[in-house]
């Protein structure tokens, strides 16, 4: 045998030992931390939320808000495309180059308690092992929260109350009204709508629908159907989303719209204070009335961006904003379990619960009244 060639030889057998010994250390490092972690039930689903390490549950719910469904782009990034597959593009320079942060609000509102097995404000986190039980709309409500925070925005839900002579939902323009003072913009959601991309920015959606300064109030059009049409016939612009921008324009908006059930400014608006099929309640004073006296400051978004959802076999499609009326029950648990799988869900849920304090206001806490 060659010299050199058995020095080599020898020279290799340190280097493959500690190479065997640093693996075998590494091997049995990750053979005592995986049966810890497959003990605490962090990746099986089965254990409730209860029973997950404490440690295992920050580590998770640290992974979701950092890696999993962290801002994906800037708010002013030419194009957005998710997973390389689809790409939208800004139509023009952006307008809003900042981030707002809680200059930007998402806001909730119900007045029901929302208190039993399955519901947002049930002191049980929901669970995927029992999805049967798991209120359609709490989902939504839970995925609102968590959207501002993945892009650190302020939330509220607000507890209202309920009217006598009127839907509840005639509350939203007095609250959006009042909870805008403290903003620069707020999203009202209805609570069977969704942010559709958890990763994108808002403010890219402000830029990528050309929302201006004189936009005081945005919203998405209603699919084209006869019983979407108002007493003109003009399709609906569906409240259930809506953009509004702190102006003094808003405001005016604002106080016609509560004001208008009462038949002051409007008479026949009180032909709205209830709901039946094709016959919206505040939707339909907003639609028919206020409206028309604002039409330089209201803008509309196309129903297949920012209303509907596929299945409906309309033409919304809510690529952007997934509203899913007669989905609310079991499509939006497909929705929102595909943004929020797993353990995910109820570790999220019970991180919501803790911060209940910063976030749950009263009408009355709102109002004043």
């Amino acid at each position: 045998m060659l010299p050199s060639l058995a020095n080599g030889r020898l020279a290799v057998i340190p280097a493959v030992c500690v190479f065997l010994l640093l693996g075998f250390l590494g091997w049995t490092h990750y053979r005592r931390d995986g049966r810890e972690f497959l003990r605490s039930g962090a990746l099986l689903g089965s254990p409730p939320s209860s029973q997950l390490r404490p440690l295992h549950s920050t580590v998770l719910r640290d992974l979701f808000f950092q890696q999993v469904s962290n801002p994906s782009i800037k708010i002013d990034e030419p194009r957005y495309k998710p997973y390389g597959a689809f790409e939208w593009a800004l139509p023009t320079k952006p307008n809003w180059t900042e981030p707002l942060g809680k200059n930007l609000c998402i806001l909730d509102l119900d007045s029901r308690p929302l208190d039993t097995d399955g519901h947002i404000f049930s002191s049980k986190p929901m669970n995927w092992t029992n999805a049967e039980s798991i209120h359609g709309p709490s989902l939504g409500i839970l995925q609102h929260w968590v959207y501002a925070k993945v892009h650190g925005y302020a939330y509220y839900f607000v507890r209202t109350g309920e009217f006598e002579d009127r839907r509840a939902s005639w509350k939203k323009p007095s609250i959006i009204e009042r909870m805008l003072q403290k903003h620069r913009v707020c999203v009202f959601v209805d609570s069977d709508a969704i942010f559709n991309h958890l990763d994108l920015p808002f403010e890219w959606l402000l830029n990528y629908w050309g929302i201006r300064d004189t936009d005081s109030v945005t919203l998405a059009i209603d699919p084209d159907l006869p019983h979407n049409r108002d007493e003109k016939g003009k399709l609906y612009l569906n409240t259930g989303f809506i953009i509004a921008q702190n102006k003094p324009t808003t405001f005016n908006i604002m106080q016609d719209w509560a004001s208008c059930i009462d038949g002051d400014k409007y008479p026949n608006c009180t032909e709205y204070r209830t709901k039946s099929f094709g016959h919206p309640s505040d939707q339909g004073g907003f639609g028919n009335y206020v409206r028309y006296d604002y039409e330089d400051n209201i803008k509309e978004l196309p129903c297949a961006e920012a209303n509907g959802f596929p299945e409906h076999g309309s033409e919304c499609l809510g690529t952007f904003i997934k509203h899913l009326w007669t989905g609310k029950r079991d499509l939006i648990k497909i929705a929102v379990g595909q943004q929020i799988p797993g353990d995910f869900l109820p570790i999220l849920h019970e991180q919501m619960l803790k911060e209940k304090d910063k976030f749950f206001v009263t009408e009355k806490q709102v109002l004043g009244r």
